[in-house]
């Protein structure tokens, strides 16, 4: 330290820390010398949205919310009877000061690192996954000291978004394992389901002075074999209520497909022939039930003027021979 450093370093501070890239969620206040003295009477400014914590050799000491402080033993207790209050604050007091922010931190992104099995009564059993995002913030910067900056030493704003991001993936994995709804009734459900999580992992982060404010649930998805069977069932589900229109559309495709390949004019002639065969066949088809529906409904409204004696029963086998084309 030069003498112009320790000169300077006499004296009164203003302690503040102003984050510029509104990214910090722990910031640790340091003079340019590297001095943590403290010293009676120095200002301490606390922004909006911050939290000033001292800590004396690494126990947690006092809190200033925000507005303007003087260091004093009035606004320090707990430090001034740590170290400091036989000289009322005459001697310096080192200190490591941190400003914690208690904003809202938002569009924090989460993800399932391996697929969740679950259960379902469509699939049997499937392999989901899923991501979205989450909003948080501290709501007790006592706890997120001891518990989170503390116990844990996480430090970094990246290391406490990876370890909240992994709460929230359990929480997914829990409450998906926990219900009886299928993956299909879930995808529709993507605001109840976030719903459930956030009150699950709040129960978990509260002990850690962090709140979530905000859980969303993006995108569930099931492997890509499981989708194609999926979207295969569908395209079955569409043939069966209109054949003919299944059929006529599957027969322009594989027209299509054989224009691409080589040959594909020959490819095309065949096509068009067997599409025009598999069309005929399906309108016979469809006529012929069309025709044995139209028969049934005579034969109905026959019987029902047997049986109300309009007609004797004579007259109803005759009738009966035209309609079937027995006559």
């Amino acid at each position: 330290m030069g003498l112009f450093d320790a000169v300077k370093d006499q004296f009164l501070d203003v302690i503040q820390y102003e984050d510029k890239s509104n990214k910090l969620i722990i910031a640790k206040y340091q003079r340019d010398s590297g001095n943590n003295e403290l010293k009676q009477g120095s200002k301490v400014i606390v922004r909006e949205s911050q939290n000033a914590v001292f800590l004396k050799g690494g126990i947690l000491a006092d809190i200033l919310p925000p507005g303007t402080h003087s260091l004093t033993t009035e606004n320090f207790p707990i430090l001034s009877s740590l170290k400091a209050f036989p000289y009322l604050f005459v001697s310096p007091v080192i200190a490591d000061v941190y400003f914690v922010s208690t904003r809202q931190f938002i569009d924090n992104k989460w993800a399932t690192k391996n697929p969740i099995m679950k259960r379902d009564k469509d699939f049997n059993m499937v392999r989901i996954r899923a991501f979205g995002k989450f909003a948080f913030r501290i709501v007790d910067v006592a706890a997120f000291m001891r518990e989170v900056f503390g116990t844990k030493g996480i430090v970094m704003t990246y290391d406490v978004v990876t370890y909240l991001s992994s709460m929230v993936t359990e929480a997914f994995a829990v409450t998906v394992g926990q219900t009886h709804q299928s993956v299909l009734d879930l995808a529709t459900e993507y605001r109840n389901l976030s719903t459930e999580i956030q009150q699950r992992v709040n129960e978990q982060a509260a002990p850690l002075g962090i709140q979530f404010s905000d859980i969303i649930v993006e995108n569930l998805s099931l492997p890509d074999e499981v989708e194609a069977l999926i979207d295969e069932q569908s395209g079955i589900g569409m043939a069966t209520r209109d054949m003919a229109s299944f059929m006529q559309y599957q027969t322009a495709r594989a027209m299509r497909d054989a224009a691409k390949q080589k040959g594909g004019l020959a490819g095309l002639g065949a096509g068009m022939a067997l599409g025009n065969t598999m069309a005929q066949s399906i309108q016979e088809t469809a006529g012929t039930s069309s025709d044995t529906h139209s028969k049934a409904e005579q034969l109905r409204e026959l019987k029902a003027l047997l049986d109300e004696g309009i007609l004797t029963q004579e007259e109803f086998d005759q009738e009966k021979k035209v309609i079937l084309g027995n006559r």
